[in-house]
């Protein structure tokens, strides 16, 4: 990272209808994501997902530990080496229920970061 600066990039998304339908809107929308990270060369990606598991969470849950695994083995977060990934998949418990996502990918270059839990 240049200087003592690290560019950060921060984006909020309504994901659910990419679960609806995977095949043809997951490659999508990673070639939308990772041209932005190839653009901006962030330091750090903080992604949050609304609607994670799409707007029928019980039909199309199955499908996001897939978008996990391709969003973590693509070329594009190669040189991001830490990773927190906070997702609730509990659509059975409808009173706590969110469906949203929180994803962190931190590059290589950036040294010394911490994270807390506040609860």
């Amino acid at each position: 990272m240049e200087g003592d600066c690290m560019k950060a990039i921060l984006i909020t998304a309504n994901v659910g209808s990419i679960f609806e339908e995977p095949e043809t809107m997951f490659p999508e929308w990673l070639k939308a994501f990772f041209q932005c990270l190839q653009t901006h060369k962030p330091g750090l990606v903080a992604l949050h997902c609304q609607e994670v598991g799409g707007k029928n969470y019980e039909a199309s849950m199955q499908h996001v530990n897939q978008f996990i695994k391709t969003l973590l083995a693509s070329e594009e977060l190669h040189k991001y080496d830490r990773a927190r990934i906070f997702l609730d998949e509990d659509y059975t418990a409808s009173d706590k229920f969110t469906a949203l996502g929180n994803m962190y990918f931190i590059h290589e270059e950036v040294s010394d970061v911490l994270i807390w839990d506040f609860v």
